[in-house]
Parts: structure tokens; C-alpha cells; sequence
């Protein structure tokens, strides 16, 4: 922000009950308020980004010494129960800060749903294949028409679950990129 927007934002609170614009002259003047508070506002983000992204940077340090320190513990506290084990298969570590077992995992498949879609098709098994239904608005569009606030079509067929929605007008400000 350089020191033109600085005194552009100084002066925006004093204006606000009183001010009109009236003429291209004001509508300028108002512009460039407007420009001014854009890149203040993108000042504090640029900021804040940076503050953002600096404690991210501290977390994921933090993360990843922890993770070895985890492994490290989490190989003993295996081997310890890998000891146990020997004498009783089903044996586990219970401590008053947390227990340490084995979870089995059932076998099963692991799937890459593009490359078995292409296989399944090659063998023309396309009754394995799910197709997502989805209504085709293009389409609908050049059939179907609103007639006293209803979707019809020249047969007069009635689609439900297609309502009219009103025309609306928004205020679009964009203001020149501040260098």
C-alpha cells in the first residue's frame, strides 16, 4: 500500500455519514477510497499468510520429530509385546496411559476403480459397471418451458422438481490493481 492509499483510508471514516457522489469527479474520488481499503485488506492477509504459513512450517517440525520419537517407542513397546506373545498368543500390554495389542485385518480388495472399469469393458461385462444418473439440463432446457410457474414441455408434460427462479441484478465493484 503505498502512502496516496494510506491517506486515502485516513480520510474514508470521516466521509462516510455526509458523502454523496454527484459526478464522475466524486465517483473517482469514492473509487479510489474504495481501491485504497482493497489493498489494506489485502495487506492484512498478505500478513496474516505469512504468519500462517511460518507457525504451519513450526507444527509440521514439531509433527515429524515427534512421529521418529512415536516410532521409535512404538518398536519397543512391539518388540516387548512380541515377547510376551511367545508364551501367550493372545497376550497384551495394559499400562495406566494406554494398552498396546494387535488388530488382525480381514484380507480383501484393494481397488483402482478406473483400471477395472477399462478391464470390465474390454470384456464387455458392462452389467458390472454403475452409471450415475444425472437429469441433462442442456437437454431440458430446449423442451421444457415455464407456463404459469410450472415446467412443461409442447406435449404438456409436467416436470417436478424444477422451479423458476427470478432474474436478479448485482453490484459489481473491481477495482484497479494498485502497483
Amino acid at each position: 500500500m503505498d502512502a496516496l492509499e494510506k491517506n486515502d483510508l485516513d480520510q474514508v471514516e470521516d466521509t462516510k455519514p455526509s458523502f454523496k457522489i454527484t459526478d464522475l469527479s466524486s465517483a473517482t474520488w469514492a473509487m479510489r477510497k474504495y481501491r485504497a481499503l482493497v489493498a489494506a485488506d489485502n495487506d492484512v492477509k498478505g500478513v496474516a499468510q505469512e504468519q500462517i504459513n511460518s507457525i504451519e512450517e513450526w507444527r509440521d517440525k514439531k509433527l515429524e520429530l515427534n512421529k521418529e520419537s512415536r516410532g521409535f517407542f512404538e518398536n519397543l513397546l512391539g518388540d516387548y509385546l512380541a515377547e510376551l506373545r511367545r508364551d501367550d498368543p493372545k497376550a497384551r500390554i495394559e499400562t495406566p496411559f494406554g494398552t498396546v495389542s494387535t488388530r488382525k485385518k480381514a484380507a480383501g480388495v484393494t481397488w483402482s476403480d478406473s483400471t477395472v472399469v477399462q478391464s470390465l469393458k474390454q470384456q464387455g461385462l458392462d452389467d458390472l459397471i454403475r452409471v450415475k444418473e444425472e437429469p441433462d439440463k442442456t437437454a431440458i432446457k430446449k423442451r421444457f418451458h415455464f407456463v404459469g410457474g410450472r415446467y412443461v414441455n409442447d406435449d404438456g408434460q409436467l416436470l417436478a422438481g424444477a422451479t423458476e427462479r427470478e432474474a436478479t441484478v448485482s453490484l459489481v465493484v473491481k477495482p484497479t490493481k494498485g502497483d
